[in-house]
């Protein structure tokens, strides 16, 4: 079959460079493993790929470049990093430089971690009026309002990938940034490694370490800052429905044992099981009946994506970007985190749901539409579509 002019010029010119940005690297960060996950992708596409970043860990086929801001003051850090970046960006010769971090100077801005005006907006219903006051006047909050102004507002900036719908209407909404040129992607999930089979695979060893019956049903939560993650709103509404089912709570938090000694009064006990980060969640989604993101704000979440392909009903909060996948599969099941009762009900909706035959096949089919490399594909296209003169 004769080439098309076009696709004669596509195989012709090499493709750009792309350098990704991202200040600091956190193991078991859902940004950093997604991140991770996207540069192997573009790698193994032949797409010449560099990082920018303070330690990010060195990968075959993967030029890492080093740069670092100030660590302190805290209020300081992003702004520090964002200025040293743009300084480097500028010696280095011209590339597609894609952004996970706010940075002015970047083509391609992934607004992986939402945007910081709404997710302020959304913390303010949470609040007491002395915590809205101490946020108003908080300098890490107003520094990083100023940093995410100023990359919104750079002519340098083409396009911006907001990860879930909810991200594209808010940074419309709070910086006016044309429709036009925010994409939605949103986040991928490998649909061969989270499947429904982990159930069979996992779920009887599991338990049985963990002496779980195998009809008691398990909730399971997967996220590290506690708080922001909505664990506490959880936990009353867990301690509020019949059957006394199994709280699971994967994640690192500083304040883990206080969040235990809250279990305590609330009546949980046992039945609160603290697991700390997993570098391996198959077993975990293969044992559990439900997963649960009760967020205050949540750009995606990818638990999400990962239960569900899995076939766990997921619950989730309105402030939670993962809400469109979930509403895919049962609108019910996002619920108003600032309501216990809202709460409690989504997920005795949800653990109904799980022990119906057909729900893992509807959960799934639901999740097949966040394909991991058809998010690739969709990024790919908007790179090449970028006019990088």
């Amino acid at each position: 079959m004769a080439l098309s002019q076009h696709d004669r010029q596509v195989q012709a010119e090499p493709t750009g460079p792309i350098l990704f940005v991202r200040q600091r690297y956190a193991p078991f960060g859902g940004g950093e493993i997604m991140l991770e996950n996207i540069m192997a992708a573009f790698a193994a596409r032949q797409r010449p790929v560099a990082v920018l970043s303070g330690d990010w860990p060195r990968n075959e086929g993967i030029e890492f470049i080093h740069c670092a801001g100030r660590r302190f003051p805290r209020s300081l850090r992003a702004t520090s990093f964002a200025q040293a970046a743009c300084r480097k960006i500028a010696e280095m010769p011209r590339a597609l430089v894609q952004s996970n971090d706010r940075l002015p100077c970047c083509d391609v801005f992934r607004a992986g971690e939402g945007v910081h005006a709404a997710y302020l907006a959304e913390r303010r219903r949470f609040q007491t009026r002395l915590g809205r006051a101490a946020m108003a006047l908080s300098p890490f909050h107003r520094q990083t309002l100023r940093l995410e102004r100023a990359t919104y507002a750079s002519p340098r900036l083409k396009a911006v990938i907001a990860i879930s719908k909810m991200v594209a209407d808010d940074i419309v909404r709070h910086y006016d940034y044309p429709a036009e040129n925010v994409h939605h992607i949103p986040n991928g999930v490998d649909l061969d490694r989270f499947n429904p089979q982990l159930r069979q695979q996992h779920r009887t060893a599991v338990r049985a370490r963990l002496d779980v019956d195998d009809n008691r049903s398990v909730v399971l939560f997967v996220g590290s800052g506690f708080a922001r993650k909505g664990l506490l709103a959880l936990m009353r509404a867990v301690a509020r429905l019949d059957g006394e089912p199994e709280l699971w709570v994967v994640g690192h938090d500083s304040r883990a044992n206080a969040f235990r000694q809250t279990g305590d009064r609330l009546g949980l006990g046992a039945r609160l099981k603290m697991l700390g980060p997993q570098k391996d969640m198959l077993p975990w989604y293969g044992a559990a009946d439900i997963a649960v993101l009760p967020s205050i704000y949540d750009p995606f979440g990818t638990v999400v994506i990962e239960a569900m392909a899995s076939g766990l009903p997921a619950v989730v909060s309105t402030g939670c970007g993962a809400r469109e996948l979930v509403e895919r599969f049962e609108p019910t099941l996002v619920c108003d985190a600032a309501s216990e009762s809202d709460l409690a009900a989504g997920l005795a909706h949800a653990l109904q749901l799980s022990s119906r035959f057909e729900t893992a096949t509807r959960v799934r089919a639901a999740a097949e539409h966040y394909d991991f490399n058809l998010m690739i594909t969709r990024m790919m296209a908007l790179y090449e579509s970028l006019d990088l003169k």
